[in-house]
């Protein structure tokens, strides 16, 4: 299959995508009781929420907040700025920085993919800021970066101190960590096999190999589990966020505030528990039904001013919609373009978007973009079409 590759408008398309309510029916069974703070459920192709308790408050995400270190991270890295081959140095602050770590040493060096694996999979606190600051030169930079990042992807909620989610000053909602997380698996599939690796084996310089497991239990425990990032400080409680694939069905469990005050062996498996607890009634009550490979194209959009009268509206990946079991062939979608499309239009431009609905409920929309370029046409064809489409407004058919 051809892949359509639009620059600099990833960040676009992931925004255009809606997150909807969940729209609870008679048919549609009660969800579990989950004992946190808040949680979310969701389709992550979709942003469809499944379920949901306190979705909008803030609270500490703890390693949670490593998202959005690692979010920057591949940015940095798909704009050429730095590297995964890049040697680190390790600084004394990111050496000295406590809770979980990868165990870097000051003044040695590390590759930054090992970095990466470290976050990943140890949620190392040291990894963290020897990213931060090879990425920015200094912390306070970085974290600059990650608020200026979250108030870009519309994360009204959401505030980082640090990179690593150590503080308690660190502020995030479940709605905007799920917004967070489409985001960027939809803008860096490449990081996602990181979050999946349950062994990180790590030698310092000088040292003996250090064995590093990750945190996320459901990676042994639960069948198509792949990630995503647990977190776990006192004030917080035992948080996660676990993501599964099944059949094409793309699932995110969020889990905040969880089993406050509780050991640690016993926070972390309940935790796991909660998160697997819902994603079974996702599986089992829920499916996603495939409408459209990347590419098909969906219709044409009217461009004014264009050498060519239309460009034409294509998925920029795979679309589908999330329905009851039982329900696939109720399944439908109406396409709706932009009507008032002003050449010069580029390739990948958003020109509209698809509404996929259930029984008369909305369930998911996704954006169409543009194939190709539609440059400016000539004189004629822009006066002319100034003409028409100023006719067209002043009797509001436009």
């Amino acid at each position: 299959m051809r892949h359509f590759k639009f620059s600099g408008l990833v960040l676009a398309i992931a925004l255009a995508f809606t997150v909807l309510k969940p729209g609870w029916s008679v048919a549609q069974p009660a969800p579990p009781e989950i004992p946190a703070d808040a949680y979310i459920l969701a389709d992550l192709k979709t942003g469809r929420i499944l379920a949901e308790k306190n979705p909008d408050q803030a609270l500490i995400p703890a390693s949670l907040t490593k998202i959005m270190t690692l979010y920057i991270l591949f940015d940095e890295i798909k704009q050429g700025k730095v590297s995964l081959s890049d040697d680190v140095k390790i600084s004394e602050r990111a050496w000295s920085t406590q809770g979980s770590k990868m165990f870097v040493l000051v003044g040695s060096t590390v590759k930054l993919e090992d970095l990466v694996k470290g976050i990943t999979v140890a949620s190392g606190n040291d990894a963290c800021v020897a990213v931060a600051e090879h990425v920015a030169g200094n912390v306070e930079s970085f974290v600059a970066m990650m608020n200026e990042k979250a108030r870009a992807l519309g994360l009204t909620k959401t505030h980082f101190v640090d990179p690593h989610g150590l503080s308690e000053e660190n502020r995030m909602s479940p709605r905007d960590f799920l917004t967070l997380a489409r985001a960027y698996l939809r803008d860096h599939p490449e990081a996602k096999p990181y979050h999946s690796i349950k062994e990180f084996r790590y030698t310092p310089p000088g040292e003996h190999e250090i064995i590093l497991l990750s945190y996320n239990k459901l990676l042994w425990s639960y069948p198509g589990c792949y990630g995503l990032k647990t977190g776990h400080i006192s004030a917080a409680g035992f948080n996660i966020a676990a993501t599964c694939e099944r059949d094409g069905f793309d699932v995110i469990a969020i889990v905040l505030g969880a089993a406050k005050g509780k050991p640690r062996e016993i926070g972390e498996s309940e935790r796991a528990d909660l998160a697997a607890t819902l994603l079974d009634y996702a599986y089992r009550n829920f499916t996603y039904v495939k409408v459209a490979e990347p590419g098909t194209e969906m219709g044409q959009a009217r461009v004014w001013k264009g050498k060519g009268k239309y460009a034409r509206a294509i998925a920029p990946y795979e679309m589908g919609g999330t329905v009851l079991r039982g329900k696939e062939g109720a399944l439908t979608y109406s396409v709706i373009l932009k009507k008032d499309l002003v050449a010069p239009i580029k390739a990948g431009t958003v020109v509209g978007e698809v509404v996929f609905s259930a029984d008369g409920q909305e369930v998911g929309r996704a954006p169409l973009i543009a194939k190709e370029d539609v440059p400016k046409g000539n004189v004629l064809r822009v006066v002319w079409d100034s003409l028409v489409r100023a006719l067209l407004k002043a009797f509001g058919r436009v």
